[in-house]
């Protein structure tokens, strides 16, 4: 953020002299000319929310892990090839990205104090404070997912605490976990004292009750504070108003396992039905479209055409950023140029049965119809062998633009699972992670209830089912990070091939305690604001 600063100084200079440079010219926006009304304040407060993303998070999540291989559309990626140095672009993405948003909330928060409400006004006014206050507690915390050692240790450095908006010269120090979570709280504290509960049916994409809860649990369980976690869990299970989103298919023809390989044919025209000559084609058409009422409830909800389980969102209408084109160049298509596919060892879990006569919906939901899987993935190229992430298909009106998805209803059971296992309940653990696998069965029939013979194996099954469910949504990164070694799983789990046909030279996995599970703090920050380095990057 600061070095955006400098640059803006720099760039006035250059342009005029130092004189010039104090004089407010006649109709300069400044923030005494922009906050002079409650309205002015929201209109602020609308662009924040757009400046809020966990796009680059996404990204770096699946590559830096095993979610993701190289597509056919995409020669190499040093991130995918575990390079990571201090010059890294998506670690400075990451870091950028977050700081402008907190300079937003920051300018919102500073500019608002030149504006006295009436006392009218104040519930709206403090309200407009309580949700920037939250986007900037959400904003930090997700900088010290990615550049914090340890969540755990209040301790271990974090990232900048910014509080303000700094000015050019001013340097900013690493923070301590606990000074940043100190901060974080207090927002938070702030958010719930004053947030007036927005409604209608977009309130999901904006702070509510859910996020600060959903927040405060998933914070707490990084934190290893599972008594906390465990409360903030019950709450929402409780009473967040949402319930698991269902998968159940009644469409003639759906294959009746995931683990059959449909056809191909009719599957490569878009948004065409394929025609009662390629029934399992047309079937799985049926159930892809944006607004099929023949698509069960979690599909729908990934097309955006339906909350379901989520507690909060980002806002992407059409045509504003086309995240899914991170994955897919043009469309999750065959033909839409992927740019990665889903790993081989992601797309076998959801190929498996869920038992008790239950088929997994996330083979459909996740994988798009026109995929082609190789019937020797030992051997498969990048051509040959094309698995199409269907995560993010884009919404009515656009192929390339979907809601982030921040908190959802399964992350909260995943989270009270593993509190349970950590205060020994093993079989109330194995029971939520029962009803998560019940509700992502298409075919009925009764998902058994899995065993656990010790912690580690509890753990571990947590561990998979959060990488079934949370992929391609930043989570895989840091659940091996701090889950990986009390579940006894080693590293990364990619296939050999997915490494060969990115013409690796790096490892094809990497253990838990690799150095590079915690992101390098950018060159280019410290380069202007002497920071700390991360062990391993020195």
């Amino acid at each position: 953020m600061k070095k955006r600063i400098l640059l803006f100084s720099l760039f006035a200079v250059l342009l005029s002299c130092n004189d010039a440079t104090e004089i407010i010219q006649k109709g300069e926006l400044n923030d005494t000319a922009l906050f002079v009304s409650v309205d002015n304040m929201q209109n602020f407060l609308n662009e924040t929310y757009d400046r809020v993303s966990t796009q680059t998070d996404i990204l770096v999540a699946s590559q830096l892990t095993d979610e993701v291989a190289i597509g056919n559309s995409l020669t190499t990626n040093d991130t995918q090839r575990f390079f990571i140095v201090t010059t890294n672009g998506q670690a400075a993405a990451l870091w950028n990205t977050h700081y402008n948003a907190i300079n937003y909330t920051n300018r919102l928060i500073s500019g608002a104090a030149l504006y006295k409400p009436t006392a009218a006004e104040l519930p709206r006014y403090n309200s407009i404070l309580a949700q920037a206050r939250a986007l900037r507690a959400f904003c930090h915390f997700q900088l010290m997912v990615y550049f914090s050692t340890d969540l755990s240790s209040d301790t271990a450095l974090g990232v900048m605490l910014v509080d303000k908006v700094p000015s050019p010269s001013e340097d900013l120090p690493r923070a301590t976990n606990g000074e940043l979570f100190k901060f974080i709280n207090d927002d938070l504290a702030f958010a719930e004292a004053n947030l007036i509960a927005p409604t209608g049916a977009a309130a999901y994409k904006l702070v509510t009750k859910n996020f600060i809860t959903a927040f405060k649990a998933r914070m707490a369980l990084y934190r290893k504070q599972y008594t906390q976690a465990s409360a903030f869990a019950d709450d929402l299970i409780a009473n967040s108003g949402r319930v698991l989103s269902t998968c159940t298919v009644s469409i003639p023809n759906f294959p009746a396992t995931s683990s059959v390989i449909p056809s191909l044919a009719g599957s490569t025209t878009i948004n065409v039905d394929p025609g009662a000559a390629n029934p399992v084609q047309r079937a799985l058409f049926q159930m892809d479209q944006w607004v099929a009422p023949l698509s069960p409830v979690y599909r729908r909800m990934w097309v955006d055409a339906e909350q379901g389980e989520i507690l909060f969102a980002i806002d992407r209408p059409n045509n504003r950023i086309n995240f899914s084109s991170v994955y897919n160049t043009n469309g999750s298509y065959l033909t839409g140029a992927p740019l990665y596919d889903m790993s081989r060892n992601l797309f076998d879990l959801y190929a498996t049965s869920l038992g008790g006569g239950a088929e997994d919906f996330r083979r459909w939901c996740f994988v798009d119809r026109s995929a082609t899987i190789s019937a020797t993935p030992n051997t498969a190229s990048r051509t040959n062998e094309v698995i199409v992430i269907d995560k993010y298909p884009g919404k009515t009106g656009s192929h390339t633009s979907n809601d982030l998805k921040v908190f959802r209803l399964s992350e909260i059971y995943f989270i009270k699972a593993e509190c349970l296992v950590r205060a020994n309940n093993l079989a109330g653990a194995a029971n939520l992670i029962r009803q998560v696998r019940q509700a992502r069965s298409y075919t009925g029939g009764t998902v058994p209830t899995p065993t656990y013979a010790n912690a580690a194996a509890a753990f571990a099954d947590i561990l998979l089912e959060r990488r079934k469910e949370l992929s391609f949504e930043g989570h895989r990164y840091i659940d091996l990070k701090r889950l990986g070694a009390d579940a006894n799983v080693a590293g990364t789990d990619r296939s050999a091939q997915d490494a060969i046909n990115s013409s690796a030279t790096n490892p094809v996995n990497i253990t838990v305690n690799d150095y590079r599970f915690t992101l390098p703090i950018p060159q280019s920050e410290i380069n202007i604001n002497p920071l700390v380095q991360n062990p391993g990057y020195n």
